[in-house]
């Protein structure tokens, strides 16, 4: 198993922490992960920030991200060259490769106010320019990617007796797919990294 830990300062807290709803909030996660990935901040305790996130690749590949009593999940389906607990070099499982000038393509599409009110890839196609093109060849590959988005919550604001318990899970991210699942208990972050590892012992719920 590998692993990447990475602080996120705190400027950059919104663009990690920010809701997501739809694939073009996963694909900017996703941007903005690899590019926290390839960049230097310095080591985790270095760097003042109560948030970080993690890259645990295994026989599976996830990103983790922590802030409080709040942690969530998603799928990283990207491939990680990693040398001396560095990052050097990212791609797609196709093989293309994920730099800045790519990330810079990407974020700079779904930030388009146009692609945001009809976010049709066929269209870019259409009417692309060279880095925008690398951008688009990208977000198919990301937009057909599975996010296996997970969200722990310690929620008191919230609490609502077992409609939603001040502990969850909330599956999936749309408003249509969502789900909770109720916890007697806080998750520390070492189990909620355990129970998304296919390569550990499963956890059991208990109905």
């Amino acid at each position: 198993m590998k692993t990447i830990d990475k602080i996120i300062p705190k400027f950059q807290e919104d663009l990690f922490f920010s809701a997501i709803r739809d694939k073009k909030d996963f694909a900017k996660l996703l941007a903005v992960s690899a590019r926290n990935l390839l960049i230097d901040f310095g080591e985790i305790g270095e760097v003042e920030s109560e948030c970080r996130m993690k890259l645990v690749v295994d026989k599976m590949s996830r990103l983790f991200y922590f802030k409080d009593n709040k942690y969530f999940s998603v799928s990283f389906p990207f491939t990680v060259l990693i040398e001396n607990n560095h990052v050097i070099e990212i791609t797609t499982l196709t093989g293309k490769k994920v730099d800045n000038k790519s990330i810079s393509a990407i974020i700079s599409i779904l930030e388009e106010e146009q692609f945001q009110l009809n976010p049709s890839l066929l269209d870019l196609y259409i009417a692309s320019s060279e880095l925008s093109s690398l951008g688009v060849e990208l977000l198919e590959e990301i937009f057909q990617s599975e996010p296996g988005y997970i969200r722990y919550d310690n929620d008191p604001k919230n609490e609502n007796g077992n409609l939603h318990p001040l502990n969850h899970l909330d599956i999936n991210y749309s408003a249509y797919g969502s789900y909770k699942i109720g916890l007697s208990k806080i998750i520390p972050m070492s189990n909620f990294e355990d129970v998304l590892n296919i390569s550990t012992d499963c956890s059991f719920l208990q109905i």
